[in-house]
Protein backbone atom coordinates (compact mmCIF):
# COMPACT_ATOMS: atom_id res chain seq x y z
CA UNK A 1 0.00 0.00 0.00
CA UNK A 2 2.65 2.20 0.49
CA UNK A 3 4.22 2.30 -3.06
CA UNK A 4 1.02 2.62 -4.51
CA UNK A 5 0.12 5.72 -1.71
CA UNK A 6 4.03 6.92 -3.28
CA UNK A 7 3.03 6.33 -6.81
CA UNK A 8 -0.50 8.15 -6.47
CA UNK A 9 1.14 10.71 -4.13
CA UNK A 10 3.76 11.81 -7.03
CA UNK A 11 0.67 11.72 -10.11
CA UNK A 12 -1.10 13.88 -7.59
CA UNK A 13 2.23 17.02 -7.89
CA UNK A 14 2.37 16.39 -11.51
CA UNK A 15 -1.29 17.45 -12.32
CA UNK A 16 -1.14 20.22 -9.70
CA UNK A 17 2.24 21.63 -11.60
CA UNK A 18 0.43 21.02 -15.20
CA UNK A 19 -2.81 23.22 -13.74
CA UNK A 20 -0.60 25.70 -12.95
CA UNK A 21 1.13 26.06 -16.05
CA UNK A 22 -1.91 26.18 -17.85
CA UNK A 23 -3.37 29.25 -15.74
CA UNK A 24 -0.35 30.94 -16.23
CA UNK A 25 0.00 30.47 -20.24
CA UNK A 26 -3.47 30.94 -19.96
CA UNK A 27 -2.99 34.76 -18.39
CA UNK A 28 0.02 35.43 -20.81
CA UNK A 29 -2.42 35.29 -23.65
CA UNK A 30 -2.38 32.30 -26.76
CA UNK A 31 0.62 30.75 -27.77
CA UNK A 32 2.00 32.64 -31.01
CA UNK A 33 3.69 28.97 -32.00
CA UNK A 34 0.39 27.36 -31.88
CA UNK A 35 -1.54 26.48 -34.71
CA UNK A 36 -5.23 25.46 -34.72
CA UNK A 37 -8.52 26.10 -37.16
CA UNK A 38 -10.52 26.81 -33.41
CA UNK A 39 -8.61 29.57 -33.25
CA UNK A 40 -10.30 31.92 -35.85
CA UNK A 41 -13.36 30.83 -34.62
CA UNK A 42 -15.61 33.66 -33.01
CA UNK A 43 -17.04 32.88 -29.21
CA UNK A 44 -20.80 32.67 -29.38
CA UNK A 45 -22.60 34.77 -27.07
CA UNK A 46 -26.34 35.52 -26.76
CA UNK A 47 -28.00 38.34 -27.11
CA UNK A 48 -31.50 39.40 -25.95
CA UNK A 49 -33.48 42.12 -27.74
CA UNK A 50 -34.41 44.74 -25.85
CA UNK A 51 -38.28 44.55 -27.10
CA UNK A 52 -39.91 45.04 -23.51
CA UNK A 53 -37.59 48.24 -22.73
CA UNK A 54 -36.78 50.22 -26.59
CA UNK A 55 -34.24 53.16 -26.17
CA UNK A 56 -35.79 56.49 -25.55
CA UNK A 57 -35.46 59.07 -28.41
CA UNK A 58 -33.40 61.39 -27.11
CA UNK A 59 -33.46 65.31 -29.28
CA UNK A 60 -30.81 66.23 -31.25
CA UNK A 61 -28.33 68.31 -29.41
CA UNK A 62 -26.02 71.19 -30.86
CA UNK A 63 -23.32 72.64 -28.50
CA UNK A 64 -24.12 75.48 -27.09
CA UNK A 65 -22.87 78.89 -28.89
CA UNK A 66 -21.62 81.57 -26.56
CA UNK A 67 -22.18 85.27 -28.75
CA UNK A 68 -19.70 87.61 -27.68
CA UNK A 69 -21.76 90.19 -28.47
CA UNK A 70 -24.87 89.03 -26.48
CA UNK A 71 -25.83 92.09 -23.71
CA UNK A 72 -24.36 90.97 -20.45
CA UNK A 73 -27.42 92.42 -18.40
CA UNK A 74 -26.40 94.64 -14.82
CA UNK A 75 -27.02 93.62 -11.42
CA UNK A 76 -25.56 91.22 -8.68
CA UNK A 77 -28.06 88.39 -7.17
CA UNK A 78 -31.13 86.45 -8.15
CA UNK A 79 -32.37 88.70 -10.74
CA UNK A 80 -30.62 90.27 -13.46
CA UNK A 81 -31.58 93.65 -15.54
CA UNK A 82 -30.98 94.50 -19.38
CA UNK A 83 -31.97 97.96 -20.15
CA UNK A 84 -31.34 99.32 -23.64
CA UNK A 85 -32.62 102.68 -25.40
CA UNK A 86 -33.15 102.89 -29.60
CA UNK A 87 -32.74 106.16 -31.02
CA UNK A 88 -33.17 106.88 -35.20
CA UNK A 89 -34.46 108.33 -37.76
CA UNK A 90 -37.71 107.11 -40.06
CA UNK A 91 -38.50 108.40 -43.83
CA UNK A 92 -41.99 107.08 -45.48
CA UNK A 93 -43.11 107.76 -48.58
CA UNK A 94 -47.29 107.97 -47.22
CA UNK A 95 -47.41 109.15 -44.01
CA UNK A 96 -51.64 109.63 -44.40
CA UNK A 97 -51.90 105.98 -45.44
CA UNK A 98 -53.99 108.05 -48.60
CA UNK A 99 -54.43 106.00 -51.82
CA UNK A 100 -54.55 109.26 -54.40
CA UNK A 101 -52.54 111.89 -52.53
CA UNK A 102 -49.26 110.77 -51.01
CA UNK A 103 -47.27 112.69 -48.54
CA UNK A 104 -43.52 111.70 -48.18
CA UNK A 105 -42.68 112.78 -44.73
CA UNK A 106 -39.27 112.22 -42.06
CA UNK A 107 -39.84 111.59 -38.63
CA UNK A 108 -37.52 110.13 -35.54
CA UNK A 109 -37.97 107.27 -33.84
CA UNK A 110 -37.12 106.04 -29.89
CA UNK A 111 -37.89 103.14 -28.24
CA UNK A 112 -36.72 102.72 -24.54
CA UNK A 113 -36.80 99.31 -22.95
CA UNK A 114 -36.25 97.13 -19.93
CA UNK A 115 -35.90 93.35 -19.56
CA UNK A 116 -35.50 91.38 -16.56
CA UNK A 117 -34.70 87.63 -15.61
CA UNK A 118 -34.63 85.71 -12.54
CA UNK A 119 -31.11 83.25 -12.10
CA UNK A 120 -33.12 81.09 -9.52
CA UNK A 121 -32.69 77.23 -8.82
CA UNK A 122 -36.13 76.66 -8.57
CA UNK A 123 -39.43 78.98 -9.99
CA UNK A 124 -38.61 81.38 -12.73
CA UNK A 125 -39.34 84.92 -13.21
CA UNK A 126 -39.18 87.10 -16.39
CA UNK A 127 -40.39 89.91 -18.15
CA UNK A 128 -40.04 93.51 -20.05
CA UNK A 129 -41.53 96.51 -20.89
CA UNK A 130 -41.21 98.80 -23.49
CA UNK A 131 -42.24 101.83 -25.27
CA UNK A 132 -42.34 102.63 -29.26
CA UNK A 133 -42.56 106.85 -30.41
CA UNK A 134 -42.53 108.11 -34.11
CA UNK A 135 -42.70 111.54 -34.36
CA UNK A 136 -43.02 113.36 -37.84
CA UNK A 137 -41.98 116.65 -38.75
CA UNK A 138 -44.56 116.94 -40.88
CA UNK A 139 -47.57 115.34 -39.96
CA UNK A 140 -47.52 115.33 -35.94
CA UNK A 141 -51.19 114.05 -35.95
CA UNK A 142 -50.06 111.08 -37.70
CA UNK A 143 -47.45 110.21 -35.22
CA UNK A 144 -47.72 107.22 -32.96
CA UNK A 145 -47.45 105.98 -29.85
CA UNK A 146 -47.72 102.23 -28.95
CA UNK A 147 -46.18 100.00 -25.70
CA UNK A 148 -46.05 96.76 -24.29
CA UNK A 149 -45.42 95.71 -20.62
CA UNK A 150 -45.65 91.61 -19.55
CA UNK A 151 -44.36 89.62 -17.01
CA UNK A 152 -44.39 85.79 -16.03
CA UNK A 153 -43.92 83.54 -13.28
CA UNK A 154 -43.41 80.03 -12.61
CA UNK A 155 -44.12 78.30 -9.45
CA UNK A 156 -42.82 74.90 -8.96
CA UNK A 157 -45.02 73.64 -6.32
CA UNK A 158 -44.57 69.98 -6.35
CA UNK A 159 -42.24 67.44 -8.98
CA UNK A 160 -45.30 67.01 -11.34
CA UNK A 161 -47.06 70.20 -10.33
CA UNK A 162 -46.33 74.18 -11.43
CA UNK A 163 -48.18 77.26 -11.20
CA UNK A 164 -48.12 79.78 -14.27
CA UNK A 165 -49.26 83.45 -13.56
CA UNK A 166 -49.03 85.80 -16.46
CA UNK A 167 -49.78 89.84 -16.79
CA UNK A 168 -49.56 91.88 -20.08
CA UNK A 169 -50.57 95.48 -21.04
CA UNK A 170 -50.61 96.52 -24.45
CA UNK A 171 -51.27 100.03 -25.83
CA UNK A 172 -51.69 100.24 -29.60
CA UNK A 173 -53.18 102.52 -32.14
CA UNK A 174 -55.47 101.66 -35.01
CA UNK A 175 -55.52 104.62 -37.92
CA UNK A 176 -58.52 104.96 -40.68
CA UNK A 177 -57.03 101.82 -42.56
CA UNK A 178 -58.92 99.71 -39.82
CA UNK A 179 -62.31 99.27 -40.67
CA UNK A 180 -63.40 99.98 -37.11
CA UNK A 181 -61.92 103.63 -37.45
CA UNK A 182 -63.71 106.63 -39.58
CA UNK A 183 -62.34 107.65 -42.86
CA UNK A 184 -62.29 110.85 -41.72
CA UNK A 185 -60.61 110.70 -37.95
CA UNK A 186 -58.04 113.28 -37.79
CA UNK A 187 -55.82 110.73 -35.18
CA UNK A 188 -55.63 107.44 -35.09
CA UNK A 189 -57.33 105.83 -32.16
CA UNK A 190 -55.58 104.65 -29.16
CA UNK A 191 -56.39 101.04 -27.86
CA UNK A 192 -55.38 99.38 -24.91
CA UNK A 193 -55.31 95.77 -23.80
CA UNK A 194 -55.29 94.32 -20.20
CA UNK A 195 -54.59 90.54 -19.58
CA UNK A 196 -54.38 88.49 -16.56
CA UNK A 197 -53.94 84.74 -16.25
CA UNK A 198 -53.21 82.00 -14.20
CA UNK A 199 -52.89 78.26 -14.44
CA UNK A 200 -52.52 75.15 -12.53
CA UNK A 201 -50.77 72.21 -14.27
CA UNK A 202 -50.30 68.61 -13.16
CA UNK A 203 -48.81 65.86 -14.71
CA UNK A 204 -50.04 62.47 -14.00
CA UNK A 205 -47.28 60.26 -15.32
CA UNK A 206 -47.65 60.66 -19.50
CA UNK A 207 -51.23 62.62 -19.42
CA UNK A 208 -50.78 66.31 -18.27
CA UNK A 209 -53.87 68.01 -17.06
CA UNK A 210 -54.08 72.19 -17.09
CA UNK A 211 -56.88 74.65 -15.82
CA UNK A 212 -56.04 78.09 -16.69
CA UNK A 213 -58.15 81.59 -15.51
CA UNK A 214 -58.04 84.78 -17.39
CA UNK A 215 -59.45 88.20 -17.54
CA UNK A 216 -59.18 90.70 -20.85
CA UNK A 217 -60.08 94.48 -20.34
CA UNK A 218 -60.27 96.35 -23.65
CA UNK A 219 -60.97 100.12 -23.92
CA UNK A 220 -60.78 102.29 -26.82
CA UNK A 221 -60.32 106.05 -26.53
CA UNK A 222 -62.79 108.55 -28.50
CA UNK A 223 -61.53 109.82 -32.31
CA UNK A 224 -61.55 113.74 -33.24
CA UNK A 225 -63.13 113.96 -36.60
CA UNK A 226 -62.66 116.54 -38.94
CA UNK A 227 -64.93 119.29 -38.66
CA UNK A 228 -64.94 118.87 -34.82
CA UNK A 229 -66.86 116.17 -34.13
CA UNK A 230 -65.73 113.07 -32.12
CA UNK A 231 -66.43 109.63 -32.22
CA UNK A 232 -67.37 108.51 -29.28
CA UNK A 233 -66.07 104.67 -28.05
CA UNK A 234 -67.04 104.26 -24.81
CA UNK A 235 -69.69 101.55 -25.88
CA UNK A 236 -67.17 99.32 -27.02
CA UNK A 237 -65.29 98.58 -23.65
CA UNK A 238 -65.72 95.19 -22.59
CA UNK A 239 -64.62 92.52 -19.73
CA UNK A 240 -63.78 89.36 -20.49
CA UNK A 241 -63.02 86.48 -18.06
CA UNK A 242 -62.41 83.06 -19.23
CA UNK A 243 -62.16 79.29 -18.22
CA UNK A 244 -60.28 76.61 -20.29
CA UNK A 245 -59.34 73.47 -19.92
CA UNK A 246 -56.02 71.08 -21.72
CA UNK A 247 -55.18 67.42 -21.63
CA UNK A 248 -51.76 67.09 -23.00
CA UNK A 249 -50.33 63.85 -24.31
CA UNK A 250 -47.03 62.99 -23.52
CA UNK A 251 -44.45 62.95 -20.57
CA UNK A 252 -41.04 64.82 -19.95
CA UNK A 253 -38.41 64.70 -22.99
CA UNK A 254 -41.37 63.27 -25.55
CA UNK A 255 -40.48 64.86 -28.75
CA UNK A 256 -44.57 64.66 -29.94
CA UNK A 257 -47.38 66.16 -27.26
CA UNK A 258 -50.68 66.48 -28.85
CA UNK A 259 -53.25 67.99 -26.84
CA UNK A 260 -56.83 69.39 -26.54
CA UNK A 261 -58.55 72.41 -24.84
CA UNK A 262 -61.94 73.57 -24.76
CA UNK A 263 -62.33 77.26 -22.71
CA UNK A 264 -65.38 79.42 -22.36
CA UNK A 265 -64.89 83.62 -22.29
CA UNK A 266 -68.37 85.35 -22.21
CA UNK A 267 -68.07 89.33 -23.06
CA UNK A 268 -69.74 91.91 -20.95
CA UNK A 269 -69.51 95.51 -22.01
CA UNK A 270 -69.98 98.43 -19.89
CA UNK A 271 -72.74 99.58 -21.88
CA UNK A 272 -75.83 97.49 -22.25
CA UNK A 273 -76.87 98.72 -25.07
CA UNK A 274 -74.42 99.96 -28.05
CA UNK A 275 -74.42 102.93 -30.58
CA UNK A 276 -76.77 101.52 -32.86
CA UNK A 277 -79.43 100.43 -29.86
CA UNK A 278 -77.95 96.98 -30.14
CA UNK A 279 -76.89 94.51 -27.45
CA UNK A 280 -73.28 93.49 -27.43
CA UNK A 281 -72.88 90.98 -24.50
CA UNK A 282 -71.92 87.82 -26.39
CA UNK A 283 -71.03 84.17 -24.94
CA UNK A 284 -67.79 82.47 -26.71
CA UNK A 285 -65.52 79.39 -26.87
CA UNK A 286 -63.64 77.39 -28.60
CA UNK A 287 -62.15 74.25 -29.26
CA UNK A 288 -58.35 73.25 -29.92
CA UNK A 289 -56.41 69.98 -31.60
CA UNK A 290 -52.91 70.97 -31.59
CA UNK A 291 -49.49 69.32 -31.46
CA UNK A 292 -46.13 70.58 -29.10
CA UNK A 293 -42.95 68.87 -31.50
CA UNK A 294 -39.20 69.42 -29.86
CA UNK A 295 -36.44 67.70 -32.44
CA UNK A 296 -34.09 68.95 -30.47
CA UNK A 297 -32.24 72.08 -32.54
CA UNK A 298 -34.05 71.40 -35.40
CA UNK A 299 -37.52 72.26 -35.47
CA UNK A 300 -39.52 73.19 -32.26
CA UNK A 301 -42.98 74.25 -32.17
CA UNK A 302 -46.79 74.24 -31.15
CA UNK A 303 -49.64 74.04 -33.61
CA UNK A 304 -53.18 73.51 -33.55
CA UNK A 305 -56.76 73.81 -35.73
CA UNK A 306 -59.24 76.24 -33.46
CA UNK A 307 -62.97 76.48 -33.79
CA UNK A 308 -64.35 79.61 -32.09
CA UNK A 309 -67.78 80.79 -32.41
CA UNK A 310 -69.32 83.79 -30.28
CA UNK A 311 -73.45 84.37 -30.30
CA UNK A 312 -74.74 87.71 -28.72
CA UNK A 313 -77.81 88.97 -27.05
CA UNK A 314 -79.22 90.64 -29.42
CA UNK A 315 -81.67 88.55 -31.78
CA UNK A 316 -80.42 90.80 -34.54
CA UNK A 317 -76.54 89.53 -34.37
CA UNK A 318 -76.37 86.42 -35.50
CA UNK A 319 -73.76 84.09 -34.22
CA UNK A 320 -70.34 83.96 -35.85
CA UNK A 321 -67.77 81.53 -36.29
CA UNK A 322 -63.79 80.74 -37.57
CA UNK A 323 -61.58 78.41 -38.48
CA UNK A 324 -58.01 78.66 -38.59
CA UNK A 325 -54.68 77.40 -37.35
CA UNK A 326 -52.52 79.25 -34.45
CA UNK A 327 -49.40 78.80 -33.09
CA UNK A 328 -45.76 78.92 -34.38
CA UNK A 329 -43.30 76.98 -35.94
CA UNK A 330 -38.99 77.63 -35.78
CA UNK A 331 -37.11 75.85 -38.28
CA UNK A 332 -33.19 75.56 -37.40
CA UNK A 333 -31.31 73.86 -40.55
CA UNK A 334 -27.88 75.14 -39.26
CA UNK A 335 -26.72 77.27 -36.22
CA UNK A 336 -26.95 80.33 -38.32
CA UNK A 337 -30.13 80.14 -39.69
CA UNK A 338 -33.41 81.09 -37.44
CA UNK A 339 -36.83 80.65 -39.68
CA UNK A 340 -39.90 81.56 -37.76
CA UNK A 341 -43.44 80.82 -38.66
CA UNK A 342 -46.37 81.96 -36.79
CA UNK A 343 -50.54 82.21 -37.77
CA UNK A 344 -53.54 82.87 -35.28
CA UNK A 345 -57.45 83.62 -35.57
CA UNK A 346 -59.35 85.20 -33.59
CA UNK A 347 -62.83 87.01 -33.29
CA UNK A 348 -62.79 90.79 -32.87
CA UNK A 349 -65.45 93.35 -31.90
CA UNK A 350 -67.50 95.29 -34.24
CA UNK A 351 -69.57 98.81 -33.52
CA UNK A 352 -71.38 98.97 -37.20
CA UNK A 353 -75.07 97.96 -37.28
CA UNK A 354 -76.13 94.28 -37.60
CA UNK A 355 -72.41 93.10 -37.54
CA UNK A 356 -71.68 90.97 -35.01
CA UNK A 357 -68.08 90.76 -34.99
CA UNK A 358 -64.86 90.81 -37.28
CA UNK A 359 -63.13 87.11 -38.34
CA UNK A 360 -58.79 87.43 -38.34
CA UNK A 361 -56.78 85.57 -39.32
CA UNK A 362 -52.54 86.51 -39.85
CA UNK A 363 -49.85 84.58 -40.85
CA UNK A 364 -46.28 85.27 -41.03
CA UNK A 365 -42.75 84.17 -41.70
CA UNK A 366 -39.47 85.70 -40.36
CA UNK A 367 -36.14 84.27 -41.69
CA UNK A 368 -32.49 85.55 -39.69
CA UNK A 369 -29.17 84.49 -41.16
CA UNK A 370 -25.98 85.64 -38.69
CA UNK A 371 -23.80 86.37 -41.58
CA UNK A 372 -20.65 87.24 -39.19
CA UNK A 373 -20.39 87.13 -35.33
CA UNK A 374 -21.62 90.62 -35.13
CA UNK A 375 -23.67 90.89 -38.56
CA UNK A 376 -26.98 89.42 -38.96
CA UNK A 377 -29.41 89.79 -41.83
CA UNK A 378 -33.37 89.24 -41.42
CA UNK A 379 -36.06 89.58 -43.09
CA UNK A 380 -39.74 88.58 -43.39
CA UNK A 381 -43.33 88.89 -44.67
CA UNK A 382 -46.90 88.67 -42.78
CA UNK A 383 -49.97 89.26 -44.13
CA UNK A 384 -53.45 89.71 -41.96
CA UNK A 385 -57.43 89.26 -43.45
CA UNK A 386 -60.00 90.76 -41.55
CA UNK A 387 -63.75 89.62 -42.77
CA UNK A 388 -66.51 92.28 -41.12
CA UNK A 389 -69.49 90.75 -43.41
CA UNK A 390 -69.54 94.53 -45.24
CA UNK A 391 -65.81 94.16 -46.20
CA UNK A 392 -62.59 92.31 -46.94
CA UNK A 393 -59.51 94.18 -46.11
CA UNK A 394 -56.34 92.76 -46.16
CA UNK A 395 -52.44 94.09 -45.23
CA UNK A 396 -49.47 92.78 -46.05
CA UNK A 397 -45.92 93.72 -44.99
CA UNK A 398 -42.50 93.00 -46.08
CA UNK A 399 -39.03 93.82 -44.84
CA UNK A 400 -35.40 93.27 -44.93
CA UNK A 401 -32.76 94.46 -42.13
CA UNK A 402 -29.22 94.19 -40.91
CA UNK A 403 -27.92 94.59 -37.40
CA UNK A 404 -24.46 95.25 -36.94
CA UNK A 405 -22.94 94.55 -33.31
CA UNK A 406 -20.41 96.79 -32.46
CA UNK A 407 -19.98 95.68 -29.15
CA UNK A 408 -22.17 94.12 -26.90
CA UNK A 409 -23.19 97.66 -25.37
CA UNK A 410 -23.68 99.43 -29.27
CA UNK A 411 -25.34 98.38 -32.31
CA UNK A 412 -26.28 99.78 -35.97
CA UNK A 413 -29.79 98.93 -37.38
CA UNK A 414 -31.73 99.45 -40.70
CA UNK A 415 -34.68 98.27 -42.03
CA UNK A 416 -36.34 98.60 -45.66
CA UNK A 417 -39.80 97.83 -45.13
CA UNK A 418 -42.89 98.29 -47.82
CA UNK A 419 -46.91 97.41 -46.43
CA UNK A 420 -50.14 97.20 -48.92
CA UNK A 421 -53.74 97.74 -47.51
CA UNK A 422 -56.37 96.38 -49.83
CA UNK A 423 -60.41 96.47 -49.20
CA UNK A 424 -62.90 96.08 -50.79
CA UNK A 425 -64.34 99.38 -49.43
CA UNK A 426 -63.66 102.03 -52.44
CA UNK A 427 -60.68 104.50 -51.70
CA UNK A 428 -59.79 102.70 -48.82
CA UNK A 429 -56.26 101.07 -50.60
CA UNK A 430 -52.74 102.40 -50.14
CA UNK A 431 -49.45 101.58 -49.60
CA UNK A 432 -45.86 102.76 -48.04
CA UNK A 433 -42.47 102.42 -47.89
CA UNK A 434 -40.50 102.92 -45.07
CA UNK A 435 -36.64 103.45 -44.40
CA UNK A 436 -35.64 102.91 -40.27
CA UNK A 437 -32.33 103.55 -39.16
CA UNK A 438 -31.12 102.96 -35.73
CA UNK A 439 -28.45 103.13 -32.78
CA UNK A 440 -28.84 101.08 -30.08
CA UNK A 441 -27.62 101.21 -26.77
CA UNK A 442 -27.90 98.62 -24.09
CA UNK A 443 -26.39 96.64 -21.01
Amino acid sequence: MSGQYRVLCQVSCVALLCSVGFAARAQEGPDPLRTSILDDVPPVVATISPIEEPTPVVPRKRKKVVDAYAPQGVGEGPMRFYPSLEIGGVVTSNVNSSLTIKQADVGVHIKPSLAFQSDWSRHQWRGNINADLVRYAGSPDASTLAGTAQTDFRLDILHTTHADFSQSFTASQSGSGNVEVPGNAISPRRDYNLTSAAGLTHDFGGLEGQVRLGLVRNSYDDVALVGGGTEINSDRNYVEPSLALRGTYGGRGAMLKPYAEISYDPRFHDQAIDRNGQRRNSQGGAFLLGMIFDDGPIWQGDVSANFIARSFDDPALKTVTALGLSGNITWSPTPLWSIVASTGVSLGESEQVNVSATQNWNFGVQANYALRDNVNLRGGVSTSLTNSNTSLTSSTTASLGADWQLNPNMAVSGTVQSTWFGSSLPNANYDEQRLITSLILRR
